[in-house]
């Protein structure tokens, strides 16, 4: 049975958390079709090392992933599915989603975006019709590199999906509320979607991926369960669906303004 890792790294460099989320792997997902996920990346930390995170390309020129998944020199991998690959250094710092909280100190949330230096032709994943976004007991997609089996420690070279149910995410924070504090304290501010599936077991993964729902992006791979008995535990999502986070990506991603004035 194929293993979707899902690499979960939580707040490398992003946060002063101690946390450290738990590196999950989803047991029960397939090879990808060749003409899926093509707009999936791999995220570097150096061009020729392994990847620690996945992203989705939503434009071309911007990667949507988890701001845990920062490093202070990044690269994309594109075009890895269609057998095209290209890696290209991120130059532009990443943009990373902050509000305020009652102090008015900074919140991070687990939501970042990365420029391309120039365009890709590669086609991006639909935006979200946030009228239509999935609900409890809708089926969406996920998908990463990992091992394709339990005890096979090594990446993939095929990318691997699978599917997951959407879960009220109450289920998820009754659970870190007690054994992962600081984990569920940022979840009091995030605005998450969760799933979970019996014969899709998270163990180990790419965190940063995109959670598809009838061909368009909602969510981000973000969070696990507790590390002991992470193959029970839902997974947390950034619901890109919030309007706050909607409009920060709309905004940060849309071309610069013509000025009319200029010569």
């Amino acid at each position: 049975m194929a293993c979707l890792v899902l690499l979960s790294l939580l707040w490398v460099g992003v946060t002063v958390s101690t946390v450290v989320d738990l590196q999950k792997r989803i047991i029960g997902g397939q090879t990808c079709g060749q003409n899926e996920r093509r707009y999936h990346v791999k995220l570097l930390a150096y061009p020729d090392g392994d990847f620690h995170c996945g992203g989705s390309l939503i434009s071309e020129r911007w990667i949507l992933t988890a701001a845990h998944c920062k490093y202070p020199d990044m690269y994309a991998v594109l075009g890895v599915h269609s057998g095209r690959k290209q890696v290209v250094q991120i130059k532009d710092p990443p943009v990373i989603f902050t509000d305020k909280d009652k102090n008015s100190n900074d919140r991070f949330h687990d939501l970042m975006l990365l420029k391309l230096p120039s365009s890709t032709n590669i086609r991006p994943v639909g935006f979200p019709d946030c009228k239509k976004r999935p609900v409890i007991k809708n089926m969406v997609q996920v998908a990463g590199y990992g091992a394709t089996s339990e005890n096979n420690k090594e990446t993939s070279s095929t990318l691997q999906c699978a599917e997951m149910e959407v879960v009220d995410c109450e289920i998820l924070r009754n659970i870190l509320k007690t054994e992962e504090p600081e984990v569920y304290n940022r979840g009091l501010y995030e605005h998450w979607l969760c799933g979970q599936t019996q014969g899709v077991e998270i163990c180990n993964g790419d965190s940063g991926g995109g959670v598809v729902y009838q061909n368009r992006i909602y969510g981000v791979i973000s969070t696990s369960g507790v590390h002991r008995r992470a193959c029970n535990d839902p997974a947390g999502f950034i619901d890109i669906c919030h309007e706050p986070y909607f409009q920060w990506i709309k905004t940060t991603i849309a071309p610069p303004k013509k000025c009319q004035w200029c010569g």
